[in-house]
């Protein structure tokens, strides 16, 4: 039986990938640092927990030593594009420094696995017009956030691991992943907590948002973990792979979809304290070289927001 380690577990990313895999008969080890473990330990693990930090290299080292994994999905990150504006440092260390961390430990103890991170489309940055949708394989890395800058950094990192050290790396480009399970720190989780909060009587029937004419390409994360499932089985090494759907929509039209949705009636107000100091336009990728491994994405848009919608429900009842 093959061992797949797992760091960010608990994220939500994390969690669907922990489950298709014990679903697929894998052996899973996971880490994350306690404060965020500590939300599921009511729960029954279907995976071996390691609670601890990606800073922290002499953990890192015991893990590897106890669990010796033959594919390692790297997830564990400072992982919203907003919030890293507020916390550079913290972007930087982590998504630098501790995927650093964790491809050391790799070359030292599992120099022959397969490693995955979790690289992202805020790479690109703004992208001309002529060069949309985003081909992963010709458009240049111009990222304008520190998530982003961080993201081409490690994917750099990754690539350097795997020209220098002969080490068997594949590289997604996820777009935004979204779904059930998932904290208030992107547009469409606010949006859908706030309507949670107003059909339950908990908020005035008033939605509160930021710039809503950006366009992202958006992906169900149970889409997306089986993407990852493929490219660990399928992915030629050294590659990278826009993790993408094909399609975009304003957060606008999310926001109606949304409101939709909910059925309520609501008042929006936009709050330009929640603008970014920049943000790009437009993130629409081209998804034919995932697709011609044989994904597609099948769950639609309308479905992945009614599910946050009423998970959000099911969360602000308790």
């Amino acid at each position: 039986m093959k061992k797949v380690l797992i760091t960010g577990i608990t994220g939500m990313i994390g969690k669907h990938l922990a489950k298709l895999y014990v679903k697929e008969g894998f052996e899973v080890g996971g880490i994350s640092r306690a404060t965020s473990a500590s939300r599921y330990f009511n729960e029954s693990l279907d995976y071996k927990h390691f609670a601890g930090d990606i800073m922290d290299v002499k953990f890192l080292e015991e893990v590897w030593q106890k669990f010796n994994p033959d594919l390692v999905f790297h997830l564990a990150a400072q992982a919203f594009n907003g919030e890293s504006w507020k916390a550079e440092e913290t972007t930087y260390s982590l998504n630098i420094q501790g995927a650093h961390n964790v491809f050391e430990t790799c070359r030292k103890f599992s120099p022959k696995a397969r490693i995955i991170p979790a690289c992202s489309s805020a790479e690109y940055g703004i992208v001309p017009d002529d060069m949309i949708p985003i081909d992963e394989d010709k458009t240049p890395l111009h990222p304008i956030t520190p998530y982003g800058v961080s993201k081409a950094a490690m994917e750099m990192m990754a690539r350097q691991y795997h020209l220098n050290y002969n080490m068997d790396f594949v590289l997604p480009r996820l777009f935004i992943h979204v779904g059930p399970e998932h904290p208030p720190v992107t547009a469409l989780q606010n949006f859908a907590r706030q309507l949670a909060a107003i059909k339950l009587g908990l908020q005035k029937p008033v939605i509160i948002v930021g710039n809503m004419e950006t366009a992202r390409d958006f992906v169900d994360v149970r889409d997306g973990v089986k993407a990852l499932y493929l490219l660990s089985q399928k992915g030629i090494s050294g590659e990278v792979y826009n993790q993408c759907s094909g399609k975009a929509y304003t957060i606008k039209e999310s926001l109606d979809m949304l409101i939709k949705i909910s059925g309520l009636n609501v008042t929006v107000e936009q709050d330009k304290s929640l603008f970014r100091p920049s943000d790009e336009k437009l993130l629409l990728g081209k998804p034919d070289k995932l697709e011609a491994l044989g994904w597609k994405a099948e769950i639609s848009f309308n479905e992945t927001l009614t599910d946050i919608y009423n998970d959000w429900l099911s969360r602000l009842k308790k």
